[in-house]
Order: structure tokens, then C-alpha cells, then sequence
């Protein structure tokens, strides 16, 4: 029996890797279900860089399970120039609590504008990155291949004439 179970667990593993309904979000808008999918890549690749382990053949598998090989081949060619090209490490919040931090809003919103504005997506990752441009040719391209997989990332542009959000502190 214990042979069986841990066998179920190995290969429910990659499916729960990237639930996307596992961590709630705290945006105005509400975040899409690509939102979901591209944060939890994310946080599951920061979670095990920071436990020491490498991450790409694991989140690509879950990426690959959930939308399909060519995204979870793009996110790790695009999570791999994000990291070659920091200029400090990503922030990331805890999934508990449900917040996003501005890195992780920074990604996920230049993602979601590689494939209409680019440039508007390079400037808004210049204080994350030393060099956003490989990143966003490789955003455009994760972007193509979310929405042909049914999760497409919506253009995030802020209307300079909306009132702001206060933003709600993390309780921990």
C-alpha cells in the first residue's frame, strides 16, 4: 500500500505544483486565470531556487502538464534571462497571505504588454533588470503561447486619470 500512495503522490506532484486557484489574490480587477498560472510558476520557481534545487525541469513539467511543452519551455528560457539579467533578487511575497509584490506585478504585467507594448514593458522592468530586452522577446513569445493555450495575460496599462488603490499591508 505505502508503494501505491507514494506513487499517486509522485505523479499528482507536477499537477499540484501549479494550481492555479491555490493562492487568492488581492487585485482590484481580479487577476485572469493566465495571472494565476504565470504567479504561481513564478513563486514555485523561486521556492525552489531558494531550497537549493533547480527549478526548470520541475515548473516546466507542471507548465507542460497544465498549458503545453512550448510554454513550459518558454517560461523557463524566460524565468532563465530574468535571472541572468537582475540587478537584485526577485521579491517575492508569501502565497499564504495571498499578496503580490511589485516584482512579481512588474513580470507578470510586462509579460501581459510584450506582445502590444513593448517598450512600455522594458521600462517598467529597468529597475528589476540590467538588460530587459532579451527578457521581453522572450515575453512576447510566453505571451503568444499562454493564449494560444487559453491563458492569455491581459495589457495592463494604468489610466493615469483613475484614482489610486491604497494598498493593503501584508498581515503575517
Amino acid at each position: 500500500m505505502r508503494t501505491s500512495r507514494n506513487n499517486v503522490r509522485d505523479s499528482s506532484k507536477t499537477e499540484a505544483i501549479l494550481s492555479v486557484t491555490a493562492a487568492p489574490l488581492r487585485w482590484t480587477t481580479g487577476p485572469t486565470v493566465g495571472e494565476k498560472l504565470l504567479l504561481s510558476a513564478m513563486r514555485h520557481w523561486a521556492a525552489l531556487r531558494s531550497a537549493g534545487e533547480t527549478p526548470s525541469r520541475l515548473v516546466a513539467q507542471a507548465l507542460a502538464f497544465r498549458a503545453s511543452n512550448r510554454t513550459g519551455g518558454l517560461f523557463v528560457a524566460w524565468m532563465q534571462s530574468v535571472e541572468a539579467s537582475l540587478r537584485r533578487p526577485i521579491q517575492v511575497e508569501c502565497p499564504a497571505c495571498g499578496g503580490i509584490s511589485t516584482d512579481e506585478q512588474r513580470l507578470m504585467v510586462s509579460c501581459g504588454l510584450a506582445g502590444t507594448a513593448t517598450a512600455v514593458g522594458e521600462t517598467l522592468l529597468e529597475p528589476l533588470l540590467i538588460d530587459s530586452q532579451p527578457t521581453m522577446v522572450l515575453a512576447r513569445a510566453l505571451n503568444a503561447a499562454l493564449r494560444v493555450d487559453g491563458y492569455p495575460l491581459p495589457v495592463r496599462l494604468c489610466d493615469e486619470s483613475a484614482e489610486p488603490v491604497p494598498e493593503q499591508p501584508t498581515v503575517h
